[in-house]
């Protein structure tokens, strides 16, 4: 019986470091990457172009079941782009190319990020 007793306490204290180490480092914010996707357009009606803010862990994956709420300001190119949607609980913008070739500056402010991040692309001219 003493035995047993030693094995479960055991085991309840590997557990509760385990559960520890995951709120931590696994399941703890560090901060938040953004993703471009593609990383340029061109200038067609038909391009567009998605802005992502993941939140990340101490060792730089994706957390698991939690999103990044951000918001997204529009500084230079307004009138070359078109918002398509933007959802700001789940930390995501889709633009749409106007057709006008030119740089769009958009300011990313998360609720994990102390100050605002700078996103710039391009809308290349379509030569041809």
């Amino acid at each position: 019986m003493n035995r047993r007793n030693n094995i479960l306490i055991v085991i309840a204290l590997v557990s509760i470091v385990i559960l520890l180490f995951l709120s931590m480092y696994v399941f703890n914010v560090y901060g938040d990457i953004i993703i471009k996707q593609p990383d340029n357009i061109y200038a067609e009606h038909s391009a567009t172009i998605k802005i992502t803010v993941i939140p990340v862990n101490a060792f730089g994956w994706k957390i698991p079941f939690r999103k990044s709420d951000a918001e997204f300001v529009i500084i230079k190119g307004e009138s070359i782009v078109e918002i398509i949607e933007e959802n700001r609980p789940q930390g995501f913008i889709t633009l749409h190319s106007k057709g006008i070739p030119g740089i769009v500056e958009i300011s990313v402010k998360s609720r994990f990020s102390l100050f605002p991040n700078l996103v710039t692309f391009e809308i290349f001219a379509l030569t041809g």
